[in-house]
């Protein structure tokens, strides 16, 4: 199991990386689009379809999973908060499988739905005419990452003693860094 666990780590080390250069190129290229369109009135063709249809797929999708690893995503705790830990565990058990189905589900859907693509070779209305498949792998790589980072943290809920958690990881490490 901790060796599953630290392929997966890697993996999401991976995709985050990926995201994060991918904000750093939207960046980039949303600003020489916009110097290009303001100053030589040559804005970048296709623009407004790849930063769309790809590069924001890319950004939002491959950082789910290391965005929950790092308590990143918007909850409300007013109720929580009053909870004891035995119950607050359980209810982030219940709710994290429930997520997990949910979004393999997606995974699922979205997968299936890119083979239809190729398939069909859908492409992109635009100038560009590039296919969307790839798009959809990344929606469903993106929601299979979630899925199984909220299967890891239920398994180390149900088995504190077995399975190390990603946040007790990283408190280790900041402990002995420093």
């Amino acid at each position: 199991m901790e060796k599953l666990k630290k392929l997966f780590e890697s993996v999401d080390k991976v995709t985050s990386g990926i995201s994060a250069f991918t904000l750093f190129l939207m960046m980039v290229w949303i600003f020489v689009d916009v110097m290009l369109r303001t100053f030589f009135h040559r804005p970048i063709q296709g623009t407004i379809e790849l930063t769309g249809e790809y590069l924001m797929v890319l950004l939002v999708y491959l950082s789910l999973s290391y965005t929950h690893k790092q308590d990143g995503h918007v909850k409300v705790t007013f109720l929580e908060e009053k909870f004891s830990k035995r119950i607050k565990n359980i209810t982030k058990c219940m709710t994290n499988l429930f997520a997990a189905c949910l979004f393999s589900f997606i995974s699922i859907l979205n997968f299936q739905e890119g083979l239809e693509y190729i398939e069909q070779n859908i492409r992109s209305s635009g100038v560009l005419s590039y296919p969307l498949a790839p798009a959809l792998f990344i929606i469903s790589l993106g929601m299979m990452m979630i899925t199984l980072r909220l299967l890891i943290e239920c398994i180390s809920i149900i088995f504190p003693n077995k399975v190390v958690s990603s946040n007790s990881l990283a408190d280790s490490e900041k402990k002995i860094t420093g």
